[in-house]
């Protein structure tokens, strides 16, 4: 017991001085980091969809789950058309973005793959931003979206301990409609 509010109290007093420390990157609306917990509820702009996305520190690149790639050349430049299905038992959304890159990707027992990357935008706390997304079949994971440490830095913290620390019914972006074209 005592072991287990030692540490309690340890982690309160790290997080406490993370929190009042400055930080470099780009910030939150109030200029201070959220504080997010390991499972949060994004809206996908334009369609404005919530998801639930995975916080991960151990990711560079953000993942999104994407089925049904085809590559496509639109005025001589690659795009990809992709579904994305934002729960499980919903319907798939067909989504069109330009091809960013690709990238490598290593996976367990050294292996590495080549996936896809576009820029999506997502809205989170009344707040759009966009990122770079691997496309990468996530069907055999919980979360269609892994959000990772390009995403993270400069916009919010990860509490582990936590989960939805900011509800979706309360969040600006479950009524605010972004003007970006599909």
């Amino acid at each position: 017991m005592v072991h287990k509010v030692a540490s309690f109290i340890r982690t309160s007093l790290c997080l406490s001085l993370i929190l009042m420390a400055p930080s470099a990157g780009a910030k939150s609306e109030g200029g201070e980091k959220l504080v997010m917990g390991w499972l949060e509820t994004v809206f996908l702009r334009p369609m404005n969809l919530h998801a639930t996305a995975k916080l991960d520190t151990g990711a560079k690149t953000s993942s999104v789950h994407a089925s049904k790639i085809e590559h496509l050349n639109r005025g001589g430049l690659p795009w990809v058309r992709f579904e994305f299905v934002p729960a499980k038992g919903e319907e798939p959304i067909k989504i069109e973005r330009p091809l960013v890159r690709k990238a490598v990707i290593k996976e367990r027992l050294s292996r590495s793959s080549t996936r896809d990357v576009v820029v999506l935008t997502i809205c989170k706390n009344g707040r759009d931003y966009e990122t770079e997304f691997t496309l990468n079949d996530r069907s055999n994971f919980n979360y269609p979206m892994l959000l990772g440490r390009s995403f993270l830095e400069g916009v919010a913290l990860v509490d582990s301990s936590e989960t939805f620390l900011f509800k979706a019914e309360g969040d600006a972006c479950g009524g605010k409609v972004s003007g970006l074209k599909p």
